[in-house]
């Protein structure tokens, strides 16, 4: 389970399932545990101060890489 977060404010995001040991390049919606805070502006997704994390493609949120950090283990 990972705990998805801004990287500017380091203010916590969401909580995430990921499956498999890659890189995060988009976090599918159905698998979004908790949700802590966020703003969504058309399909772009955004932290509370501002900066660009993801853009919402229906199913999923495509990642925008170093803008978010996260912690915590990926499942194999």
């Amino acid at each position: 389970m990972l705990t998805i977060k801004c990287a500017a404010c380091k203010r916590k995001l969401w909580k995430y399932d990921k499956i498999g040991k890659g890189h995060i390049l988009r976090c599918y919606k159905e698998r979004i545990i908790k949700v802590y805070s966020y703003e969504k502006e058309g399909n772009k997704i955004k932290c509370l101060c501002g900066k660009p994390i993801g853009i919402d493609k229906g199913k999923h949120i495509n990642m925008i890489s170093r803008s978010f950090t996260y912690t915590g283990t990926k499942r194999h």
